[in-house]
């Protein structure tokens, strides 16, 4: 019986053209590498599964080709020395967890092997991963050969926590932030892969995994084995992907939403509840729950959604409803599940914190907001009295006009008797 290899290792790119995502990176990589101006040490750093020690060893690999050229930065794949890369026989290519080799006696080691030239090709190359588990100690130790390394060694250091890394150490790199890649990319890459593995896998379930992975490609290749087990006939469905992921379907968390924002707390409840009969997770209802606020407001403000990951019918209902409803309400609404997410985080009964953030913001939804009553405190202010017209002096006789002449004479004289009237 053959032993499996998981996609995550059969996939994994074995040149800089076949990195997703890290369009960036690869573009400072390939251009230092054919202008030999890439210094001797490099870090990278980002979340997992988004291709920190991929690129390490890819760059090791170019570093040591026996046909590179400077034309082009990529590995040819086919010399002696790539083709050993592949049955993982490099002996001038140490690979370094730093997470069980933290100390100081490591590093020494490290340092002490710095000395020696490598047996083949131009470069004894450290790739050590997870670099922020060393110890301070380990740290100081390795600062003199980092700042001043002999010609012919290269460190390749990878990080999911470069504020653990001290800062003597990151003005001695050249620093690479790899960013979480985009779920589309992410989509698209699983289409090739399912084409690859001849597997049928339609555009929504792929974009359910991708959305699951985070931004990560080895997670979301995880999540692909999983389906493909879970498939019949080597065929992925919605229905399979969501039963899955614990994940809810669309229209019964856009209709839970409409409840919501119509002030039936009952209903709203009810609908909750049944979706929980699926064992479906309390935080992937309250992440669907945020989404939708956003990809409404979006559409309230003309905005294109950051991501675009729903079917048509969805975001047509998603826009029904958002025009029954002010902006004021729907970032209020943002603000009260973004704090419920930070309750669901700290009980151990997620189903009834949810169903409380529900009833929270089912009511504060029917409620008025502060520009409304701002509003109708203006209004009431606005309330005017009947003001008396005053008798115009022409429609009066002349022995009255006269009269209230004589009179407005008096009273000005006795109210200023130095005034002299013309």
């Amino acid at each position: 019986m053959c032993v499996y290899i998981p996609l995550a290792r059969k996939y994994r790119p074995q040149r800089f053209a076949d990195v997703v995502g890290q369009d960036v990176a690869i573009k400072i990589i390939t251009r230092g590498m054919q202008k030999n101006r890439l210094g001797a040490a490099m870090l990278f750093s980002g979340t997992r599964g988004i291709g920190k020690t991929t690129i390490a060893r890819i760059l090791a690999k170019a570093f040591r080709c026996e046909n590179f050229d400077g034309t082009t930065a990529e590995p040819c794949c086919k010399c002696k020395s790539c083709l050993s890369f592949a049955h993982d026989n490099q002996i001038d290519v140490i690979e370094i967890d730093a997470a069980s080799n933290t100390g100081v006696d490591d590093v020494r080691e490290i340092i002490e092997s710095c000395r020696y030239k490598p047996t083949t090709g131009k470069f004894k190359i450290f790739i050590i991963d997870e670099v922020h588990m060393l110890s301070k100690s380990a740290f100081n130790a390795l600062l003199k050969t980092l700042e001043e390394p002999p010609e012919h060694v290269k460190f390749l250091m990878a990080t999911t926590e470069t504020y653990k890394i001290p800062e003597t150490i990151l003005s001695r790199v050249l620093k690479f932030d790899l960013k979480t890649v985009d779920a589309g990319l992410i989509a698209q890459y699983l289409s090739s892969v399912c084409n690859q593995e001849n597997i049928s896998a339609g555009t929504e379930a792929l974009s359910l995994i991708a959305k699951a992975a985070n931004g990560s490609i080895r997670d979301s290749l995880s999540i692909l084995d999983q389906a493909i087990n879970m498939s019949d006939n080597n065929t992925i469905s919605v229905d399979d992907v969501k039963a899955m992921l614990c994940l809810s379907d669309d229209t019964d968390v856009i209709e839970l939403l409409a409840l919501i924002l119509s002030n039936d707390v009952r209903a709203a409840v009810a609908k909750y509840r049944e979706i929980i009969k699926n064992d479906i997770s309390s935080v992937n209802i309250a992440n669907l729950l945020l989404d939708y606020v956003h990809i409404m407001t979006c559409l309230k403000t003309g905005i294109s959604p950051l991501e675009n990951t729903y079917p048509a019918t969805a975001i047509a209902k998603l826009k029904e409803i958002s025009e029954k409803v002010s902006l004021p309400a729907l970032s209020k609404i943002w603000q009260m599940l973004i704090k419920g997410l930070n309750e669901l985080s700290v009980c151990e009964r997620p189903e009834i914190v949810l169903e409380m953030i529900i009833i929270r913001i089912a009511y504060a939804s029917g409620l008025p907001d502060l520009y409304e009553l701002i509003g109708a405190e203006q209004t009431q202010k606005k309330v005017t009295t009947p003001i008396e017209k005053k008798p115009e002096i022409h429609n009066i006789n002349s022995s009255t006009k006269n009269n209230i002449e004589t009179s407005l004479s008096e009273t000005a004289m006795a109210m200023f008797p130095n005034a002299k009237l013309q």
